[in-house]
């Protein structure tokens, strides 16, 4: 069967045409109001890094100069604990399989976790009496359940109508 050169210039275009709307970058569609809620999320984070700091300078009574040596330490201290954590959030997530495999490597973020909180405790010893050590430690879990108490009265208030 002979086909035109007109007909199969045509089904050529159509086709191009068609495969080049497919080449084209397009925008992920996201709910509007998406990117202002994430900035509002972030501020968030950073408001509540802020205030966490100001508690621990304030139960930790730090002076000068160990200010100036610990806040960079504790940073990266907060930075290697993160990551463990995001890593634990990923095994713990449903798309692991394996709950052998899910299993051994909670375990071993779990060391991980404890190695990091060994390593930067000999560090913090290095500039940090003891007694401040064991503080900071205190002062974090505190804050945490503190932030933790906050945000579940947030979320459920509890009733103002008295009994009747």
């Amino acid at each position: 069967m002979y086909k035109s050169p007109r007909h199969i210039f045509i089904l050529l275009f159509v086709l191009v045409l068609g495969l080049s709307g497919y080449g084209q970058l397009r925008p992920i569609l996201r709910p509007p109001g998406f990117r202002e809620r994430v900035i509002r999320q972030q501020q968030a984070v950073q408001r509540v890094e802020v205030v966490k700091e100001r508690y621990i300078s304030r139960r930790l009574d730090l002076t000068q100069d160990e200010s100036v040596k610990f806040w960079p330490v504790y940073r990266r201290y907060q930075a290697d604990i993160a990551a463990i954590m995001v890593r634990k959030r990923i095994n713990n997530s449903a798309s692991q399989p394996d709950g052998a495999e899910q299993v051994r490597t909670e375990l071993e973020l779990e060391g991980d976790l404890v190695n990091v909180r060994k390593k930067y405790t000999d560090e913090f010893l290095r500039f940090l009496p003891p007694e401040k050590v064991s503080e900071l430690f205190k002062a974090e879990k505190d804050f945490r359940d503190e932030l933790i108490r906050q945000l579940r009265e947030r979320t459920h208030p509890a009733t103002t109508n008295p009994p009747n």
